[in-house]
């Protein structure tokens, strides 16, 4: 990326941080904030992390702001004036200073950015960009690191997202159980339409980006995030009780737990050939017509729908707590 662009994306994106936590109109911050996840898409891009930037695109400027806004849709909208306020900014203010030049002298040690001597580029990393597809035949080394390299790590990590939930659930669910009423419908036929009209295409689009997250920025974690954004969409376009006639919370939860279990499951089945847990080789022993490597590229599509699976019932679920108040009866 040019230099003087990279140096303006800098400045925006500082400002920006800078604004969000300054503002007393939530709304404007939440705004402001999705402003600032775009900008960090951007600086993902001129870097070349592209799978990076499609998730800061979904979750940090597309999914991360429907939830604040979902938050503040049962909160006030603006920060009542504290006299202790400023004093607080300024301990928090001075707190970052010190961590922050803590963190400067440690990048110092660090070596030079992109220096092939550095241990990283020396070591693993050259291995995966070397040996990634004679192993795997998976073109886009990401997802053969994500979804088979480290793929112990990638699976605890869905299990953050099912836990989330979980605890979402917990924290916010009413004393007297989860509340069965009916929704109020959208008043506006438009917005009805149109969303039932795009739902379908951003459904096929998400499905598309799991499957081919393979070959293209993507996998089961992005695609997740578009498939449960469309839920959402279809949520704030009608209400949350027409989504709930072929997505019931008991039918959420089991999906989320199925999709955890595709990927631990799909892990375990290795240790009974006398492999290594999540060792995708062993799978040649079953899927016909495939050798060890082509077992390996195949069980990364099974695992990443089962991480589809699980973040888009998460990011739906963690939806429904968040803007019905835990009462699970209410949307936007």
């Amino acid at each position: 990326m040019i230099l003087s662009i990279e140096i303006l994306l800098m400045v925006l994106v500082v400002l920006l941080a800078f604004i969000s936590l300054w503002i007393r109109d939530l709304v404007s911050a939440v705004v402001v904030f999705g402003a600032y996840s775009f900008l960090m898409c951007l600086i993902w891009t001129g870097m070349g992390a592209v799978d990076v930037a499609f998730t800061e695109a979904a979750v940090g400027a597309g999914v991360s702001t429907v939830f604040f806004i979902a938050v503040l849709f049962n909160t006030t909208r603006r920060i009542k004036f504290n006299p202790l306020d400023i004093t607080t900014k300024l301990f928090a203010g001075i707190l970052c200073t010190v961590f922050g030049y803590l963190l400067f002298l440690g990048v110092s040690d660090l070596p030079m950015w992109g220096n092939p001597e550095s241990p990283v580029n020396s070591g693993m990393s050259s291995y995966y960009i070397e040996e990634a597809y004679h192993d795997t035949k998976v073109p886009n080394l990401v997802t053969a690191v994500l979804a088979d390299y480290r793929a112990f790590d990638t699976m605890f990590e869905t299990c953050v997202v099912f836990i989330a939930m979980l605890g979402i659930f917990m924290l916010l669910k009413k004393e007297d159980d989860i509340v069965e009423q009916e929704d109020e419908q959208n008043n506006s036929l438009i917005i009805r339409v149109a969303a039932r009209f795009m739902t379908p295409f951003i459904q096929l689009f998400g499905l598309y980006v799991i499957a081919h997250g393979h070959h293209s920025p993507g996998g089961g974690f992005q695609g997740g995030v578009i498939l449960g954004t469309s839920l959402i969409l279809l949520a704030m376009g009608n209400n949350m009780t027409f989504v709930k006639q072929f997505l019931s919370i008991p039918k959420m939860v089991s999906f989320a737990t199925i999709g955890v279990l595709i990927f631990a499951g799909w892990g375990l089945i290795p240790v009974f050939f006398g492999h290594a847990f999540l060792d995708y080789s062993a799978w040649s022993y079953l899927l016909p017509f495939t050798d060890e490597v082509m077992a390996r590229s195949h069980s990364m599509l099974a695992v990443e729908i089962g991480v589809g699976l699980t973040v888009m019932c998460g990011m739906y679920g963690i939806y429904m707590s968040l803007v019905s108040d835990g009462g699970m009866n209410k949307g936007l």
